[in-house]
């Protein structure tokens, strides 16, 4: 015999419809908060795979230079007039590496004592062509090419002021006024651009020092 005391057990129909109308406020309320932030997300994505492109590009060249200057015999790099397919001579940054590495793809067996030289294409981006010094018929093969970064648009050279201490931007190495050399920069200025999206990396140029391995 149920008396006043006992405990009522179940929902009644009007408290289940209340609670699937709160569900469903809860549901649509949730749907549009993930829905915002899949937005936000997605309209910064290609924003963060140019900036991860940069940063990769940025360091990959950064890893090969400081290379330049590793193990006995390295030079470092240094700026020279070369001659490109189409007989056009200007200056490039230009180093030698024992080991080529990722760098290069060989169409046979790769090949120790590879010349590069860096340069930008404005269709292609940023180029380093190269060429083995042992490879056979060395001047009647073609020079290899390798695309860094298709969204490089120009290299600037940062060089060091002593007397005014100050920085300066160059579009283009200056020569040196005592002879036909190229003053070497300080600094690379690598600049990036896709679409809307521009940017603007610096990199220093390692210095070979007597009795050290490494830059």
């Amino acid at each position: 015999m149920m008396t006043s005391a006992t405990i009522k057990k179940g929902f009644t129909l009007l408290e289940t419809l209340v609670s699937l109308v709160l569900l469903g406020i809860l549901l649509v309320t949730l749907n549009t908060f993930l829905f915002s932030m899949s937005e936000l997300w997605g309209g910064g994505r290609d924003q963060r795979l140019f900036d991860q492109h940069v940063r990769a590009a940025t360091r990959i060249l950064k890893e090969t230079l400081n290379q330049t200057t590793i193990g006995p015999g390295a030079l470092g790099c240094t700026i020279k007039d070369i001659t490109d397919v189409d007989g056009v001579v200007a200056p490039r940054i230009t180093f030698l590496l024992t080991d080529a590495g990722r760098l290069a793809d060989w169409p046979e067996a790769p090949l120790p004592d590879v010349d590069f030289s860096l340069f930008v294409n404005p269709e292609r981006g940023l180029i380093l062509q190269w060429q083995s010094r042992l490879e056979i018929e060395r001047d009647l093969n073609d020079i290899h090419e390798t695309v860094m970064s298709p969204f490089v648009t120009s290299i600037a050279y940062d060089y060091f002021d002593g007397d005014l201490k100050k920085w300066k931007c160059e579009e283009a190495p200056i020569r040196d006024t005592s002879g036909s050399a190229y003053l070497q920069p300080a600094r690379l200025r690598i600049r990036y651009a896709h679409g809307n999206f521009k940017t603007e990396t610096v990199i220093d140029i390692p210095i070979r020092r007597r009795g050290a391995s490494r830059p």
